[in-house]
């Protein structure tokens, strides 16, 4: 479903919404490229943000909209496998942390005046990648360059894993709260793509397709 995504938004340009409505659309010109090359990842954030923003107005029948029930669908299969991988009890720490951190970067606060729960949610953000430079990458590349620059007890670690954990389940409990609805639909996509791959659930070669 991610290759055909991506194959659609490489057909028929950066998806849009006619100005000051919620009708989704397909970009107004057509790709002076070959469809069969990967869209950018802005162009396929664009189309999944306008995707979002769209699903729950009333929309014109067509192909267009065909495409927006396909998005939605990848958005549906993306949530309930999010949903599969943290109920795993034990996960490793650094995809978990560096996806859950993906998440909130992609997580839309509620309008609101009142500043306390975003500045809260932020600090949990803030303190999670804290811990998270503070690891040991499972990436060889970074990994020895952790290594080399430098030398964490044993004690530091056990901390740092901690917190991770501990604000990472913060963060994804209100993920879970708000029925993942505030999460954009990129982020989370390209978040559990990343998962999928660095769980084995699939080839590390069809993890990467299209990207």
């Amino acid at each position: 479903m991610l290759t055909h995504m991506r194959a659609l938004v490489g057909r028929y340009g950066t998806y849009t919404t006619l100005r000051d409505t919620n009708i989704f659309c397909r970009a107004p010109a057509p790709q002076l490229h070959s469809s069969t090359a990967a869209p950018s990842a802005t162009k396929v954030f664009r189309s999944l943000g306008a995707a979002q923003e769209s699903i729950n107005s009333t929309q014109l029948d067509g192909a267009t909209k065909d495409d927006l029930l396909f998005f939605h669908h990848l958005w549906e299969i993306t949530i309930t496998v999010l949903e599969e991988i943290t109920s795993c009890s034990s996960l490793p720490e650094e995809p978990f942390g560096w996806g859950i951190f993906g998440l909130s970067a992609g997580y839309i606060h509620p309008p609101s005046k009142d500043l306390i729960d975003q500045n809260k949610f932020d600090h949990h953000k803030y303190r999670l990648h804290a811990a998270l430079k503070g690891l040991p990458s499972l990436d060889e590349k970074r990994k020895s360059e952790y290594e080399f620059t430098k030398k964490t007890s044993t004690a530091v670690l056990v901390k740092a894993r901690r917190e991770v954990h501990i604000m990472g389940r913060i963060l994804l409990s209100r993920f879970r709260q708000d029925e993942w609805k505030r999460v954009r639909w990129y982020h989370a996509v390209a978040v559990a793509e990343r998962w999928i791959e660095a769980f084995g659930l699939v080839p590390r070669e069809e993890g990467k397709e299209g990207k």
